[in-house]
């Protein structure tokens, strides 16, 4: 019996740390993967291969499908890997809706998609979400992941003076 369950308990462990590998990974690779497409690749590789697909791990293979938009020239491709990330993501956040860092991910790319495409009407929504957490302070993410997203959102032309003054609190 302790055999089988020290095996559940590896195995357990084992799936967690794979999953939090790829999502430490993908935090680290956010700055760089925006300008650099085979670090998108990369990432996103090792995200679709995890056996774990959790709403955060959902979220960020979206987030890595958009970046693939950034890195290709045809129209036709861009708009697919568009299309893409918004059924991702649009998942990732009805499993998970009060995830801030989801709310993050689909804030931070939906705000650099030109409106006229219509993948932007949930812009409000998130940054209302985001703000309340950031003044609640439940934001739950490393302390170097906190600096990108800080960046991410002080860019933000969708965000006003007094919404980053919030945001500096991060």
């Amino acid at each position: 019996m302790k055999k089988i369950f020290l095996i559940l308990f590896c195995l357990v462990y084992t799936h967690l740390a794979q999953a939090n590998g790829s999502i430490e990974l993908a935090r680290k690779e956010f700055k760089k993967a925006a300008f650099n497409d085979k670090v998108t690749n990369e990432v996103y590789q090792v995200l679709v291969s995890s056996k774990t697909q959790d709403p955060l791990t959902q979220a960020y293979v979206a987030y890595f499908t958009a970046l693939k938009a950034r890195h290709v020239t045809s129209p036709y491709e861009k708009i697919t890997y568009v299309r893409s990330f918004d059924q991702a993501i649009k998942k990732a956040v009805a499993l998970a809706p009060d995830n801030f860092e989801i709310r993050f991910l689909r804030f931070s790319v939906q705000d650099k998609l030109p409106t006229y495409l219509g993948y932007s009407k949930e812009l409000a929504i998130d940054k209302k979400m985001i703000l309340q957490q950031i003044q609640s302070h439940k934001v739950d993410v490393p302390a170097t992941f906190k600096k990108d997203m800080k960046a991410v959102l002080l860019n933000s032309k969708t965000l006003s003076v007094a919404e980053k003054k919030i945001i500096e609190k991060i």
